[in-house]
């Protein structure tokens, strides 16, 4: 995980998405705070919310849409939402980019102290997301 500043390779109007199960998506279409939890990988490796950067998914050739299509491949379970790095760093969280084999774009969301967020923090998150548009 990287310093606080490591967060600035990412610029402040990049769109960001976080992919939700649609059983979490409110009945108003707003997805429910339990979405923006931090998840460790099975190891423990990592304790972060998985997000994707539309910058480097559009350099690689993909879209929102393809996204959403690689979440459900064995069904529609999941939905697509998005905010910007600048909104999420006002809320006091620090991105940064963690690429993975499975899909371009992969990167890391986490409080900038590092601590667990809150109810009222994941609740601030949800607030600001709308559905994914490409």
């Amino acid at each position: 995980m990287p310093a606080d500043g490591a967060s600035q390779d990412v610029p402040d109007d990049c769109v960001v998405y976080r992919v939700v199960k649609r059983e979490d998506v409110k009945s108003d279409g707003t997805p429910g705070s339990g979405s923006f939890s931090d998840k460790a990988d099975e190891d423990g490796s990592r304790y972060y919310m998985s997000v994707y950067f539309d910058d480097e998914m559009r350099a690689a050739g993909k879209n929102v849409h393809d996204l959403q299509n690689h979440w459900n491949s064995d069904g529609d379970r999941y939905t697509v939402y998005q905010f910007t790095t600048a909104e999420a760093r006002a809320r006091g969280e620090k991105l940064w980019r963690d690429p993975n084999d499975e899909f371009p774009g992969h990167g890391a969301c986490k409080r900038r102290d590092d601590s667990e967020r809150t109810r009222g923090q994941k609740r601030n998150l949800a607030k600001i997301t709308k559905p994914a548009t490409s």
